[in-house]
């Protein structure tokens, strides 16, 4: 019996040894896994978290910021707005606004708040799914850093090994530094200096308390606390930074209150692509083939334009409003679409949720969804907005006709243009007393145009406009479209015939002709736009009036060789080689054609256009730095004598319309120009200080309509900026160069004028070439006779 008492104890000594190695290993293994799975999945994350040990490690992506001539900012590029600054240069108060916000115990706490994860993590579970986080700033710079984002357990971890090791090898200030450049703000912008610059227009060190505690309170919810879009939310979000600061110690409340009653202009440097939405398209461009792609993604460059911020603006504001007038010469060409009352239902309630905000002068798609009895007013749908469009709004929209003038044809009663269903272009104008929003009818095929605007003496320009939108369309039309240009190509056939000894007082029969055209049976006859023939015509009163068949005969015996060398010399090439080419039959990119007038200007020097002045890198070494490439291509004295007669194109030429412009300065020149049918208004005129060219057409090359010329369609939009930019630009006469004389003359036989001519001009000669006064003139007795002399 105590044998057996003795093995049954030693079994159960047995066992219980077995057990408590059991529970042992267990609990070994319970701990050790969870250290060995975490040991492991630190060894393979690891190597996927960027490596920061110094601030020198840190490369984000910036935004190329663009310049004017000026020094004034005028828009960024890059797909993340970023710039970043030195922590010395972000005042104390944005860092507190931040820290109260987002992270209060940062400088007296680890990488990692337990507390705040642990909470996350039974919300997060009773949900099924990560809906909250419990991030510190350093947790939120390891996210930021760490792309693309992703929900998940296994991105946390590697967050937090990221978090780490940014704690380990760097200071509270180099975290907080990065964060405060890292950080997305809502509205594309990167960092506080982007954000202070998008919303407020200023650079972060010139924010004042309530910009801060606005800005400290967006990275909760950038989109939801848009202040452009939910002002009230971003103010109740602003009251709680406050609020916190006050807590903290940041300031007092007394500081608070009178922040939070701070009223807050907003201004976005960046709304609507920028000031100069085709130039920095160009720009992108250009510096994408020069350096490349990554050079550009990478960002941090300071671009200086040859871009005038000032003009720049004048130029917008002349070309859209003419382009619009003249769009609803005509009468309206109909809506975009005719629904049905359930498919525009369908379609306002998609729509709902992409247009938060209006901008006056923006043109937006409406939806007509009635009309007033008494036909006064149209209700409109924009988006999630209601407005009226006003009759008053839309008395152009008589029924298209393109050879009708619609003065002669405006409608009173809405209805007679639109009916509910009617999708619609609506342009905002604005919200009356009871903050209804207004708007007007606008037309959905518009006359496109252009304009350009060089500085003569180093081919600097200074503004471009590429169509009516560029949120429509980025085709640049003063870049890339090639359009005939109609008489605006006449100077560059008389500069070449002055250069070859004809001058203002050289005479051309105005009579009939027929040539050649080498194909047998078929012949060119050109005919003046007056349909009308006047004999014996100096090449004065053939440029100033711009007389077709004069500019041919002249072309005629100069040589079609000798004017096409000339206009290549002048930057516009593959010209048509043939007659038609004095009357500007040649398809020619707007920028060469003002180019060449620029010449013109400048005495005779060809400056190439220019649009980059200076490129610096984020170190602000000189990456590129532009040197005008100018060169001669006429003498100062036939640029001089060209200028002169085309000063009378404005002053009693087919540019009399812009002759107010004389009212600012004396000095300019300038010529119209029309294709046939009408497709293409063209005006170039230039002063010492400015040459400034403008296209006016359809971009299907249809006709805009009759009597659409240059000096009705392009002219108006030349004056009104050019009557703001000479206010920026003013300029000097003509400078007059040795080798050129002087003499009165009649402009009609351009000989010296006799004591019984009454309205004798003073003209200039190259030295040699002046006219005398006892020669003779062979009189035509029938100048519409095909026998009048060639």
């Amino acid at each position: 019996m105590p044998a057996d008492k003795s093995v049954n104890k030693n079994k159960s000594n047995k066992a219980k040894k077995s057990l408590l190695k059991t529970v042992v290993t267990a609990i070994f293994v319970l701990i050790l896994t969870p250290i060995f799975v975490l040991a492991v999945l630190y060894f393979l994350l690891s190597s996927t978290v960027p490596n920061i040990i110094s601030l020198k490690d840190y490369h984000p992506q910036q935004v190329n910021y663009v310049y004017s001539s000026g020094g004034k900012l005028v828009g960024y590029l890059g797909s993340v707005n970023r710039e970043v600054v030195p922590f010395s240069d972000i005042p104390l108060q944005v860092r507190e606004a931040f820290l109260a916000a987002e992270d209060k115990n940062f400088y007296n706490q680890g990488p990692l708040d337990f507390k705040a994860i642990a909470r996350a993590f039974v919300v997060n579970l009773m949900e099924g799914r990560i809906v909250e986080g419990g991030s510190t700033i350093t947790q939120q710079v390891a996210k930021t850093l760490l792309v693309p984002y992703e929900r998940t357990y296994i991105w946390k971890l590697r967050e937090a090994i990221l978090a780490y090791r940014i704690a380990d090898h760097l200071s509270k200030n180099d975290i907080l530094d990065i964060y405060l450049n890292q950080i997305y703000l809502g509205n594309n912008a990167y960092g506080v200096e982007a954000a202070s610059l998008t919303y407020f227009g200023v650079p972060v060190w010139k924010l004042n308390l309530a910009q801060s505690a606005m800005l400290g309170g967006l990275p909760q919810a950038p989109s939801f606390l848009n202040p452009y879009v939910h002002l009230r939310d971003a103010k109740r979000r602003q009251k709680y930074v406050l609020d916190q600061m006050v807590k903290d110690g940041f300031i007092t409340k007394v500081e608070a209150i009178a922040a939070y009653n701070t009223k807050l202009v907003f201004h976005n440097y960046f709304a609507y692509y920028g000031v100069a939405p085709y130039y920095l398209a160009l720009i992108k461009q250009q510096v994408v083939n020069r350096y490349g792609k990554a050079v550009y993604k990478e960002g941090g460059l300071k671009i200086y334009a040859a871009l005038s911020a000032r003009v720049q603006k004048y130029a917008d504001a002349a070309v859209k409003p003419q382009l619009t007038k003249l769009s609803h010469e005509y009468g309206y060409t109909g809506p975009v679409k005719k629904l049905s009352y359930s498919e525009m239902l369908k379609k306002i309630n998609r729509a709902k949720g992409l247009i938060n905000y209006l901008y006056i002068g923006s043109i937006y798609k409406g939806f007509v969804t009635q009309v007033s009895q008494n036909g006064q007013l149209a209700y409109v749908t924009v988006g999630r907005f209601k407005g009226i469009l006003p009759v008053n709004n839309m008395r152009w929209a008589s029924r298209f006709e393109r050879y009708v003038y619609f003065a002669y044809r405006t409608i009173n009663n809405v209805n007679q243009v639109l009916k509910p269903g009617y999708e619609i272009l609506v342009k905002f104008d604005g919200y009356d007393k009871n903050h209804i929003p207004i708007f007007s009818l606008e037309e959905k095929d518009v006359i496109e145009g252009a304009l350009v605007s060089i500085d003569p003496k180093n081919g600097y320009v200074r503004a471009m406009v590429g169509g009516y939108s560029f949120k429509e369309t980025q085709f640049n039309r003063a870049l890339y479209a090639k359009r005939q240009t109609g008489s605006a190509f006449k100077p560059i056939v008389y500069a070449e015939a002055l250069t070859l000894g004809y001058t203002p007082s050289s005479v051309i029969n105005n009579t009939p002709v027929i040539y050649p055209t080498g194909v047998r049976g078929k012949y060119y006859k050109p005919r003046n736009f007056s349909r009308r023939f006047t004999g014996p015509t100096t090449l004065l009163i053939g440029l100033a009036h711009s007389i077709d068949v004069v500019a041919v005969k002249l072309l005629k015996r100069i040589g079609v060789d000798n004017v096409a060398h000339l206009a290549g010399e002048m930057g516009i090439h593959h010209v048509v080689r043939n007659l038609t080419m004095a009357l500007g039959s040649s398809s020619v990119r707007l920028v060469s054609l003002t180019d060449a007038y620029a010449s013109f200007a400048n005495g005779g020097k060809e400056c190439k256009p220019v649009f980059i002045v200076k490129v610096l890198t984020p170190a602000g070494k000189t990456l590129y730095h532009n040197t005008p490439v100018c060169k001669r291509v006429l003498t100062p004295q036939v640029a001089y004598v060209l200028t002169n007669m085309l000063e009378r194109v404005i002053t009693n030429g087919t540019g009399v319309t812009v002759s107010k412009i004389r009212e600012i300065t004396p000095y300019v020149a300038g010529k119209t120009g029309s294709s046939s049918q009408y497709r293409d208004g063209v005006f170039v005129g230039y002063t010492s200080s400015l040459a400034t060219g403008v296209w006016t057409g359809l971009d299907d090359f249809h006709s805009m309509g009759r009597f659409m010329v240059g000096a009705i369609t392009a002219a108006p939009i030349w004056y009104a900026y050019m009557s703001n930019a000479l206010n920026i630009y003013p300029p000097k006469a003509f400078k007059i160069p040795k080798g050129v004389v002087f003499a009165e003359i009649n402009p009609h036989t351009g000989l010296i004028a006799n004591a019984s001519y009454k309205d004798p001009i003073l003209m200039p000669y190259v030295s040699g070439t002046e006219p005398v006064l006892n020669r003779k003139q062979k009189k035509i007795e029938n100048p519409q006779s095909f026998f009048g002399l060639f």
